[in-house]
């Protein structure tokens, strides 16, 4: 019988931690900032782009800055202590029943993340689209394509139902969707941004940010 291997070049990662802990005092803090509502009017932003600097936020933030370290830089990047990265902003998104995130990316930055305060079974996934130039796989150059089961290579589109407490990573160039919230209760969750620091490259090549 032929035998053959799979060799996964250059994925896209979708990093999920669980369990990441929010204090009652921090979460009330970020029900209660401001909100406006966007132009597409589907949902709510907090006005401060900076949430996370925040004092009272310090302790979800290392969480947050750890896991990052830990799964993306040292793990998946496997990066030296001199290439970094830092967190750039990040705001709060409340979802009343019915309202949903349009398909997008974040720009001017290179990874995202978002951690998940109040969320229930109903409360809609997040959504990761892939992008629609990518037609490396053969079939996929006609979409959506018809399959017998759909894997990491033909899927178009990956859907993951988040549980309280969830934080995720990917990069921001991925884009994403959130279904509509079908719960009475509102869903809450923190977005945020990561940009390349440190010194980069060398010789001819080296950038120092």
């Amino acid at each position: 019988m032929p035998q053959f291997q799979i060799h996964n070049l250059w994925p896209q990662p979708l990093v999920v931690h669980k369990g990441v802990s929010i204090t009652e005092k921090q979460s009330d803090y970020v029900r209660a900032v401001e909100y406006y509502r966007p132009e597409v009017d589907n949902g709510w932003l907090s006005n401060d782009t900076y949430l996370l600097d925040k004092p009272v936020m310090k302790t979800l933030k290392d969480q947050i800055m750890d896991a990052f370290n830990k799964s993306i830089v040292d793990h998946i990047l496997s990066l030296p202590d001199e290439m970094k990265f830092r967190m750039t902003n990040s705001w709060a998104v409340k979802h009343e029943q019915g309202e949903w995130a349009q398909q997008h990316i974040h720009t001017n930055s290179i990874w995202s993340g978002v951690y998940y305060l109040d969320v229930d079974e109903v409360s809609g996934s997040i959504s990761f689209h892939r992008p629609i130039d990518d037609n490396r796989v053969l079939p996929l150059a006609i979409r959506p394509g018809r399959y017998k089961e759909q894997t990491p290579y033909n899927v178009n589109q990956y859907p993951h139902l988040p549980e309280k407490g969830d934080l995720i990573f990917f990069p921001s160039s991925l884009e994403h969707s959130v279904a509509k919230n079908q719960s009475k209760g509102e869903r809450h969750s923190i977005a945020f941004n990561f940009f390349a620091t440190g010194n980069w490259g060398e010789m001819e090549h080296e950038l120092i940010l």
